[in-house]
């Protein structure tokens, strides 16, 4: 590790980007069942697909810390509300976990960038890349476009 950051606050970092998976993935499954409308079947498609690879993303998370030495120990604090959401509610919430999924793998980068670390390094920027992705995404479902504008 550089001198930003030490195996023990990687580690702490890490469990702490582990528990904003396992939320993120109870999230997208309650998030899923309080969807209504006409697109509910599309969206809660979408909301399942990001919900499996929350729970594949928690897995490797887990698995980084333990290669470190330490042992996965998340803080999960949850509190979910019982509302309904439009499709396009449940999409701009999603967007919001993806967002802070984005923001704790880019700080988690810069800590660990030139750490000697080259595996955690390219973790961090593979899930940079995957984050920035599920964003982009998530906010190209947002964009409404008026009908004949082209």
């Amino acid at each position: 590790m550089n001198p930003k950051i030490t195996r023990e606050e990687t580690i702490a970092r890490l469990n702490a980007l582990l528990a904003e998976e396992l939320e993120a993935s109870i999230r997208y499954l309650h998030l899923g069942s309080m969807v209504q409308g006409i697109d509910r079947l599309i969206v809660q498609k979408i909301l399942q697909e990001n919900h499996e690879e929350t729970v594949e993303h928690a897995q490797q998370v887990s698995e980084k810390i333990l290669q470190l030495g330490g042992n996965p120990s998340p803080r999960i604090q949850l509190n979910l509300d019982g509302r309904r959401y439009s499709g396009q509610q449940a999409i701009a919430e999603a967007l919001l976990f993806e967002q802070a999924a984005l923001d704790g793998y880019r700080d988690l980068l810069e800590q660990v960038d030139s750490s000697g670390d080259v595996v955690l390094e390219e973790f961090a920027r593979q899930q940079v890349a995957v984050e920035s992705e599920h964003v982009s995404q998530l906010q190209m479902l947002l964009v409404e476009s008026p009908v004949g504008d082209q």
